[in-house]
């Protein structure tokens, strides 16, 4: 029984890694269209980074989890492959732009809006 309910566990921590991926996702894109629209502080090469950095951690991740297909994981355990780069690289992002700080009081809604 505990094999069955490890696994069913196993599962629904797949499925709080996704959502938990997809919030944080969400709260990057957030960082960066602000920063586009001069609201968030951020590098200068920010837009080009958020470009190009994104097929060496999808090839990364797909690696990954073909790996775990290959190893004959279950499917939880391949999903899991599969998030853990994306959830390292969208981790940093988030930590690296949250610490940037807002761009100024009236960046978005100033004198100039």
């Amino acid at each position: 029984m505990q094999t069955g309910l490890k696994q069913a566990l196993d599962g629904w921590t797949a499925c709080l890694a996704l959502a938990a991926l997809a919030a944080q996702a969400q709260s990057v894109i957030t960082y960066r269209s602000l920063g586009m629209l001069g609201g968030w502080s951020v590098a200068g090469d920010e837009t080009t980074r958020m470009v190009t950095e994104k097929p060496a951690v999808f090839l990364e991740a797909q690696l990954a989890a073909t790996h775990a297909l290959m190893a004959g994981k279950r499917p939880e355990q391949v999903t899991m492959a599969w998030v853990a780069p994306l959830s390292d690289a969208v981790g940093d992002n988030q930590s690296r732009l949250a610490k940037r700080g807002p761009a100024g009081p009236g960046a978005l809604f100033g004198p100039h809006a």
